[in-house]
């Protein structure tokens, strides 16, 4: 890490070197500044970490200075040096975007430990600016990727569920819940039901649903008798009654969704 750089602006000379003295033992860059014209000077020249920064100046007063240098850098960390009697601004100042503030005369232990606390927040203010910028970056590349570089995501709504009637079927999880009961399928019986409901309400002959379900095709007599067990076994977990409500038998043509 670099050393801080620090400008000290005070148009009291002992406060400048009672300051600078507090300081010198830091591992610190340290300039001063007499009045707020020379402290805007330098604040357009060099890039500083921390300004020790005295309200009452003229022709250019502290908070003139403040907004100045807030407008170079907003990260800076500002201490406002000011007298009891004169609370009130340096309160005003921090509402205005001053970090902390010091009474004047100060102890060198409190000069310094107000200091590490202000390079502490403006180190800690650069990080979080940093990540931001990280990850607006990274949004800004996802979006210019196209398409078929973009990871895998599920299926929209619209394909992702299929409805019919009291039956909702999640392709994504390939879930199927019937009257709102899940139901317990197979892969096969599964991609069956998937098979039934996306042909409704027109039939599926026997080797359609073999292929469907099973992955391979067959002969019609062989396809007849494997459809035949595998409708049965769906039947069981899906009607209620004897004479079958939702899957219905079609004469010579397969089978038929009907929910």
């Amino acid at each position: 890490m670099t050393q801080p750089h620090i400008l000290i602006v005070d148009d009291n000379e002992t406060v400048r070197f009672i300051l600078i003295q507090s300081l010198r033992h830091e591992d610190y860059v340290i300039d001063s500044a007499c009045d707020g014209c020379e402290a805007l000077k330098k604040l357009e020249q060099t890039a500083y970490d921390l300004l020790l920064l005295d309200l009452h100046m003229a022709p250019i007063d502290g908070i003139e200075v403040l907004h100045r240098a807030r407008a170079l850098d907003p990260h800076l960390a500002i201490i406002i040096l000011t007298a009891y009697s004169s609370v009130e601004s340096a309160v005003d100042a921090l509402r205005q975007g001053a970090f902390d503030y010091l009474f004047k005369p100060a102890t060198p232990d409190a000069i310094r430990q107000r200091v590490r606390d202000g390079l502490q927040h403006r180190q800690q203010q650069l990080h979080q600016q940093n990540l931001l910028n990280k990850i607006d970056n990274l949004r800004q590349m996802l979006n210019e990727l196209e398409p078929v570089q973009t990871m895998p995501h599920p299926p929209e709504p619209d394909s992702r569920f299929m409805r019919s009637g009291q039956l909702v079927i999640d392709n994504h999880h390939r879930l199927a819940t019937l009257n709102d009961s899940l139901l317990d399928l197979t892969t096969a019986e599964f991609d069956l039901l998937v098979c039934l409901v996306k042909a409704a309400p027109e039939p599926v002959c026997p080797r359609d649903l073999v292929k469907s379900a099973l992955g391979y095709e067959v002969e019609e007599i062989e396809a007849r008798d494997i459809a035949k067990w595998h409708i049965h076994q769906l039947r069981r977990k899906i009607e209620n009654g004897t004479t079958p409500r939702f899957i219905k038998t079609v004469r010579h043509k397969g089978y038929m969704w009907s929910g």
